[in-house]
């Protein structure tokens, strides 16, 4: 995620968000549940899309490259400016604050934390970023990432490009979650909640294609 940062060109953005990544904690509020998990550990979800330990830093960072073909795309096939700062920087922190909004139950199982039943993880992010004095336009793009179901919709083609890049990510993982299941269930016999961190739901569609079954059992049938 760092190196992703290193890409902002504005000094003073590039700083804040590098500091705000270092070190992920709310300035205005403590999360001191003593089941939290961390940043770095957290899931994206609690039983959908990158719902495994370490799944927020995986979605963000597939979000963030998404945002930036995305940027490409605009710039080079459309011919319209954007500015990328903004696009990296609000991709980057997007969901920073989710960790804060779970506590881990027994590993891989998840729970809505205390704080989580009081501030949702964009409230958390929103509130942060304005006591940090980030660019409004950061702000914005970061408050309107859940696009209808955002405080406000985006209105900025940066806001429109990094929500389009979370849902997309979000959407595919999630999918591939539920393949990955149906997969596991037909050609194991086992019912799976939540995959083990260490089995990508990619990796079970791409075995069934290559080998049917036979390959799935062959690579997962003891991690399962």
């Amino acid at each position: 995620m760092l190196k992703l940062a290193e890409e902002i060109k504005d000094q003073s953005l590039r700083e804040k968000v590098m500091s705000l990544i270092k070190d992920p904690h709310l300035s205005m509020l403590e999360n001191t549940e003593s089941k939290s998990v961390s940043f770095r550990e957290s899931p994206a979800s609690k039983r959908r899309h990158h719902s495994y330990e370490n799944g927020l830093i995986v979605h963000t960072l597939a979000t963030t490259r998404l945002a930036i073909s995305l940027a490409d795309i605009m710039e080079t096939i459309y011919g319209t400016k954007v500015n990328r700062d903004v696009v990296i920087a609000s991709a980057l922190l997007h969901d920073l604050f989710k960790y804060c909004t779970y506590s881990m139950t027994y590993p891989g199982k998840y729970q809505v934390s205390k704080l989580g039943e009081n501030l949702d993880h964009l409230s958390l992010i929103i509130m942060e970023l304005y006591a940090r004095k980030f660019p409004i336009d950061v702000i914005h793009a970061v408050a309107a990432h859940h696009g209808e179901g955002s405080p406000v919709q985006p209105v900025t083609l940066e806001a429109l490009i990094v929500h389009m890049s979370d849902n997309v990510d979000a959407t595919m993982n999630d999918k591939a979650l539920f393949a990955a299941k149906d997969i596991i269930r037909d050609c194991l016999n086992k019912e799976v909640v939540v995959l083990p961190r260490e089995i990508s739901p990619f990796e079970v569609m791409a075995a069934k294609r290559e080998g049917g079954c036979e390959a799935v059992r062959r690579r997962f049938f003891d991690k399962l």
